[in-house]
């Protein structure tokens, strides 16, 4: 629902009406993890990605025969391994859990995009 807002004068007369546009639906950390996200992407596709293909990283399992969704899959699995070691109390070397989940959610994304430039359902 809208907020509404009147405003008066100083003399307490109308001076208008302002409408505050309704909240977004959902938490707002998941909006703002959502827009950090798309940075982490825009910024890895600067040292990975093509101008032409941000995805040609991904995409190069289908040089193997295996499409690119399924090979964004298998990085995502990489990503799950490290998680599965930190949650069973080992250390991670080289990044973070939280680094982990962020590049996850990116695989799940680009994989997202990838199987839906197919034809496989």
């Amino acid at each position: 629902m809208s907020k509404c807002t009147i405003n008066l004068d100083e003399d307490g007369g109308w001076a208008g009406v302002e409408v505050a546009p309704p909240p977004e639906p959902g938490d707002p950390r998941f909006h703002e993890v959502l827009a950090l996200l798309g940075e982490l992407h825009d910024k890895k596709q600067a040292d990975y990605g093509m101008p032409a293909d941000p995805f040609a990283n991904v995409r190069a399992s289908e040089d193997f025969g295996v499409p690119g969704w399924i090979g964004c899959m298998t990085r995502a699995n990489d990503k799950m391994r490290r998680l599965q070691k930190a949650a069973q109390g080992g250390t991670l070397a080289n990044e973070s859990v939280a680094d982990s989940l962020q590049d996850l959610a990116v695989y799940a994304i680009i994989g997202l995009i990838l199987f839906e430039e197919g034809d496989w359902e």
